[in-house]
């Protein structure tokens, strides 16, 4: 039987014949007045309408949650007490003292404005007792100021010219009332060979004694004529460690495991001076530091157990929960500047538009100086639900997918999980001094070395004055004497300013392969006019990756801050920032030049 042949136009005709109009009607509301206050007002006189408002704004989607009425936290806190700088004997740790002076500070090197400013003092204390005249002039006598002061530090030769007949070495001085001899100290001892009366001997030595206090109080500093321990020069920045007391029966002096987990200790091998913070401290959960003796009463570790009313999230530009609130517009996230691949800030919107709300805070309090560890988070909803909320990044520290915020890092990668949190005893803000010392350690590839620039040095006027004016060389060279006719000469090498202290490529022991710079020194140089480069004996090494193509700054300043109770702390501190860049000495050797003739 043939197959039937079906004409789809025939089929489709008959609908085309059919006209048809569709046609859309809107409901609209008509208003009784113009007026729109009674409308914005909300009123909930109506049921009927509420709820269609509530449907509208999606309130009936219902959600299997409840929102939080109680929070119980334990958290466990323990105190630091010991410390180690720059990886010497561990020491007991001072809480009362801010953490970065405590790490930064240095011992002051005697200058003649330090020795005027003690002087002074001294001189003011004599004053208020009426003491004799004739004592300062004995004092001048017998600490005479004998500072050695460059010819190009103007500020300094003034200041000497000014006290150099009327105040006498304070510094000197102040190492004598420091210094016991029999049954006083030396300072006593030479007012007894200066057959000075008994009353003013034993007022001398009281006024002696409150300049001492008086030293102790305005500088904070290591023990004199001794270098920072924390500062390590080889990479020029501050290491150093803090660490609890040994776990009760578990002393590591005792020889227990340090795996054991008997002390926390924590790690700070990167600090370049400034500000300290939980972010500057990494966890060895496998180190260990004992002290000789440990304490008879250590700090033992407590278990705070608080209840809190979590309290909403707020933030500029949240969207508000209550109908017809308008927003105070100061932040629009309807107007990020992002594109497609910008994942943060559309979660950042997501954020702020959709689970603004969804956010709570709890306040934990907590002492400085305190290591804290949360052990759980117990949240109780309006249902009566509790839930037991376990801290962010839980799980292996080596899983990189683990991230957390506010948490110690472990520095073993095989470690168990930690959730510490270290509050360290840290100034919240300083006054830092115009430097009084900076070195730009910059890289010279045409020389194939680094150059560690003077930019500022000390000045004994008792600020940092340009390193290019004190290293200005005003000895005229003698003239140059051609032999015979010859019309080229023969140059060994050019010299650079003496505030340029070379340090040159050398082989690390046992490679042939990984180099470090050592310090040396260019012919008839001064040598280092700071206490960065100078403080170091030979030889002097500074690591390789330390120094990157834009180089590295470092500078010395003294820096003031108010402590707990209003208490003051003056040190002088280092800080370390990145540099400008390479630089160019144009020092050359074997260099042929032709003679000027003379006409």
């Amino acid at each position: 039987m043939p197959a039937t042949t079906i004409d789809p136009k025939k089929i489709m005709l008959p609908a085309f014949r059919i006209p048809s109009i569709t046609g859309y009607n809107r409901l609209e509301a008509t208003p009784r007045t113009s007026d729109l206050d009674q409308g914005l007002a909300a009123q909930v006189r109506d049921p009927l309408w509420m709820l269609t408002r509530q449907w509208q704004f999606g309130e009936f989607q219902g959600e299997d949650a409840g929102s939080p009425i109680s929070a119980v936290i334990l958290g466990e806190h323990t105190a630091i007490d010991r410390m180690s700088l720059g990886g010497n004997s561990p020491i007991p740790y001072d809480p009362s003292i801010p953490l970065e002076t405590t790490v930064e500070k240095e011992s002051l090197k005697d200058s003649l404005y330090l020795a005027v400013q003690i002087a002074r003092y001294f001189l003011k204390l004599m004053q208020s007792q009426s003491l004799n005249p004739v004592y300062l002039t004995r004092l001048n006598a017998a600490y005479p100021l004998t500072y050695a002061i460059d010819p190009n530090d103007k500020d300094g030769l003034q200041l000497d010219l000014a006290v150099q007949t009327t105040l006498f070495d304070g510094c000197a001085m102040w190492r004598d009332v420091q210094t016991v001899e029999g049954t006083g100290t030396k300072f006593s001892s030479w007012l007894q060979a200066q057959g000075i009366p008994a009353p003013d001997q034993a007022t001398l030595v009281t006024l002696a004694g409150n300049l001492s206090d008086w030293y102790a109080r305005t500088y904070t500093q290591a023990a004199p004529g001794q270098t920072n321990p924390a500062w390590k020069s080889s990479q020029l920045e501050y290491q150093f460690e803090l660490a609890s007391p040994p776990a009760s029966g578990a002393s590591p002096a005792s020889g227990a495991s340090p795996a054991s987990g008997a002390q926390k200790v924590l790690t700070a091998d990167q600090f370049y001076g400034g500000h300290l913070d939980w972010y500057s401290f990494d966890l060895d959960s496998q180190g260990s530091m004992p002290l000789q003796p440990e304490p008879p009463n250590p700090t033992p570790v407590v278990e705070n157990l608080v209840s809190f009313i979590p309290a909403p999230v707020s933030f500029k530009g949240m969207p508000n929960p209550r109908l017809w609130m308008m927003e105070d517009s100061q932040t629009d996230f309807g107007k990020i500047d992002t594109s497609p691949t910008g994942l943060l800030h559309l979660l950042l919107a997501e954020f702020g538009l959709i689970y603004g709300n969804d956010w709570f805070m709890l306040p934990y309090p907590l002492n400085v100086n305190t290591l804290c560890e949360i052990k759980g988070l117990v949240v109780t909803d309006v249902f009566g639900e509790h839930v037991l909320v376990n801290p962010a990044g839980s799980g292996a520290n080596n899983d990189w997918q683990s991230w957390a915020l506010y948490r110690q890092t472990d520095v073993n990668p095989n470690a168990p999980d930690n959730h510490l949190f270290y509050l360290a005893p840290s100034v919240t803000g300083s006054l830092e001094n115009n430097p009084l010392e900076e070195v730009n350690f910059l890289r010279d590839e045409a020389a194939e070395m680094v150059w560690a620039v003077e930019n500022r040095v000390p000045s004994q006027a008792g600020k940092g004055v340009s390193g290019n004016l004190i290293a200005l060389n005003n000895t005229t060279p003698p003239p140059f004497v051609p032999a015979g006719t010859a019309s080229i000469r023969y140059i060994l090498g050019t010299t650079v300013p003496f505030n340029w202290i070379p340090f040159i490529p050398v082989h690390m022991a046992g490679s042939d392969t990984e180099i470090r710079f050592q310090r040396a020194a260019m012919p008839g140089a001064k040598g280092a006019l700071g206490q960065v480069i100078s403080e170091t004996p030979a030889p002097y090494y500074i690591n390789e990756e330390e120094l990157p193509r834009a180089g590295i700054i470092v500078q010395r300043a003294l820096n003031r801050t108010r402590w707990l109770q209003g208490a003051t702390f003056l040190w002088m501190g280092r800080f370390k920032e990145t540099g400008t860049g390479e630089g160019s000495s144009n020092l050359q050797f074997d260099q042929i030049s032709p003679i000027p003739t003379t006409s």
